[in-house]
């Protein structure tokens, strides 16, 4: 038989024979005047399991003494021989006791890393070798252990997260606390979390975005395909109307070359046409009618017109009488024109001459408009 802990629970193995004849066995033990039964199981003929009743009434994992009890026998039938089995030495070993794992409860523990459970009375002070049968449970998983005199080692199964630490040995159920086995990953469950829920985020978003941008796309399209019917149409118009007056002014063009065979080119002669251009809508200006001065001063005022018209004739005298004139705040580009008109109507005899002078001013017109920066459109209003 194997000896028993105090708690009692311990299979113990009887051999004999006849065993399997006996109805309801039972084996008892008695100490300090209490007595306690418990169940056995026949196994065959020669041998039958029973479970050692407890040597005291409370678990006292205090007790480390070995302790031998005042009577132990079996009720087999009524046989009263065998209720004191006093000629074998039957003595109860103390009960094992763990140290708590942790101060909090809970040991942190890396992957891979072993659990030291550390205790007292874990191997029987006793003779003979005997020993305990340990079952380990991390969680609901058995671990592989290594018993010594101190300490159990347990191989952790290949667990993450926190589980409770079960101590399983002759009927006793014990539990030093819970272990958290830390994860392999390099990051934690909440930063694997977090970068889920980004990545779902960000998922979403260039979902959304796709979207957009594909609504984006048709709306554009159909803006697209709206200009090139608009464009389309414009273009259709355009050649209608560009038909259409082509056709008028083919029209126009026949009645006129008609009326021009018949009566030919319309011009003017060259008086009015110079007048039409030097001096518009004056049919009777004075350059046209002779010179009439009352008095004595017709002599004096053709005399100084000579005089003036031999000045006009010189290049530096022109030049300098119209940078003059232009200098005057109070002359207008009404005057301006006025006075252009008479010099040319002076000088429409010497076009050479007055050509020159027109380049002159149009060189210097030019430079002082890229100078003071004006706007093009004012540049020909001299």
């Amino acid at each position: 038989m194997n000896d028993p802990l105090q708690h009692g629970h311990t299979t113990l193995t009887v051999t004999g024979t006849n065993l399997d004849v006996v109805q309801e066995p039972r084996v008892r033990v008695r100490y300090g005047g209490r007595e306690s039964v418990n169940v056995c199981r026949a196994v065959n003929s020669t041998s039958i399991c029973c479970s050692a009743p407890p040597l005291t009434a409370e678990f006292s994992p205090g007790q480390d003494s070995v302790k031998q009890a005042d009577e132990f026998g079996f009720i087999f039938n009524n046989v009263r021989a065998l209720l004191t089995y006093n000629s074998t030495s039957f003595v109860y070993f103390p009960n094992p006791a763990f140290e708590q794992l942790s101060v909090s409860g809970v040991l942190e523990q890396k992957p891979g890393s072993p659990i030291i459970l550390k205790g007292r009375n874990l191997v029987p002070p006793a003779s003979g070798g005997s020993k305990l049968n340990y079952t380990v449970l991390v969680g609901d998983v058995p671990c592989l252990i290594t018993v010594s005199e101190t300490q159990l080692l347990c191989e952790p199964p290949p667990l993450t997260g926190q589980h409770r630490v079960t101590i399983q040995v002759g009927g006793l159920h014990l539990s030093p606390g819970s272990v958290h086995i830390q994860s392999d990953s390099l990051l934690t469950l909440p930063a694997i979390f977090s970068i889920a829920a980004g990545g779902g985020l960000l998922f979403v978003i260039v979902i959304l975005v796709l979207i957009a941008y594909r609504r984006k796309s048709h709306e554009n399209d159909l803006t697209l395909k709206r200009l090139h019917m608009q464009m389309d149409n414009l273009e259709s118009r355009v050649a209608l109307e560009c038909k259409e007056a082509f056709a008028e002014l083919q029209t126009d063009i026949n009645e006129l070359t008609s009326d021009l065979d018949r009566a030919g080119i319309p011009h003017l002669d060259y008086r009015n046409y110079v007048m039409r251009i030097l001096f518009p809508g004056m049919d009777d200006h004075p350059v046209l009618r002779e010179l009439e001065v009352a008095g004595c001063g017709q002599q004096r005022v053709e005399k100084a017109l000579k005089q003036l018209g031999q000045l006009v004739n010189n290049k530096t005298f022109v030049l300098s009488f119209i940078r003059t004139l232009e200098l005057q705040r109070s002359f207008s580009m009404r005057d301006r024109g006025y006075v252009a008109s008479l010099i040319m109507t002076a000088l429409h005899n010497r076009l050479e001459f007055i050509t020159d002078v027109l380049k002159q001013l149009l060189s210097e017109l030019i430079a002082k408009s890229m100078e003071s920066k004006n706007h093009p459109k004012l540049l020909l209003r001299r």
